[in-house]
């Protein structure tokens, strides 16, 4: 089963068609762009560059477009997708890396990781290290980088229920209920980057106080998914 490459996007149209042009090596990798009901013409490019498009009627957050992108990918029988952000900072030409890696271990999720180095910028480093940390203990196993979205997941994991927090905290959930499942993770070392002009969609004390009640929380909840197929 071939892979396919999901990017959720909302008000992404200064990078999108950049970020497609770049894709544009990886052929065999079918490609669907999530709109999270962007106001711009993100819709427009990914159309006008013959790009598989998904729309939500209203902006729902980064963690409601990747459910509506795994459920797409469940449906058109991909075997496994890459989580491909639209605003230039994911590496693009590290995804054969990616693809050698789930080759050799089909059962593990592969997380890109990115140093803390001078290219993030000090808050993100502060909240990059902080939140590693908390995730790291929570699952008992160490992870550098909880919030870069540039993974590799394989099919079997796509119908868990990861998360049901709709915005950016799902990524950091998710690693809590596949760590706590013994889901095997790999990693891939990536370069740190944060265009000139970064315009995160993320804001740091939204994303604070939405992560330290996310982790209390999870104290709280059950992550057990012994019904799932994981084969």
């Amino acid at each position: 089963m071939n892979g396919m490459i999901l990017i959720p996007a909302y008000n992404s149209a200064p990078t999108l068609s950049g970020v497609l042009k770049k894709l544009e090596a990886y052929p065999d990798l079918k490609i669907c762009v999530i709109d999270d009901g962007s106001t711009d013409d993100t819709a427009r490019i990914a159309t006008s560059c013959g790009i598989q498009l998904i729309r939500h009627d209203r902006n729902r957050g980064k963690g409601a477009a990747l459910q509506t992108g795994f459920a797409h990918a469940l449906e058109q029988g991909a075997g496994y997708v890459i989580t491909h952000d639209a605003d230039e900072q994911h590496p693009s030409e590290f995804i054969p890396a990616f693809i050698d890696l789930h080759e050799k271990h089909p059962a593990a999720v592969i997380l890109g990781i990115r140093k803390r180095d001078r290219n993030m910028p000090p808050i993100r480093k502060i909240s990059n290290s902080l939140s590693a940390l908390l995730i790291s203990l929570r699952i008992r196993r160490r992870i550098d980088d909880v919030q870069c979205g540039f993974r590799l997941i394989p099919r079997a994991y796509l119908t868990w229920h990861l998360s049901g927090i709709p915005g950016f905290i799902f990524e950091s959930e998710a690693l809590i209920a596949l760590g706590k499942n013994g889901v095997d993770f790999k990693f891939i070392p990536i370069p740190t980057i944060y265009p000139v002009n970064d315009q995160s969609k993320m804001t740091y004390l939204d994303s604070a106080f939405g992560f330290i009640f996310m982790y209390i929380a999870s104290f709280f909840r059950s992550y057990k998914q012994e019904n799932y197929d994981r084969q």
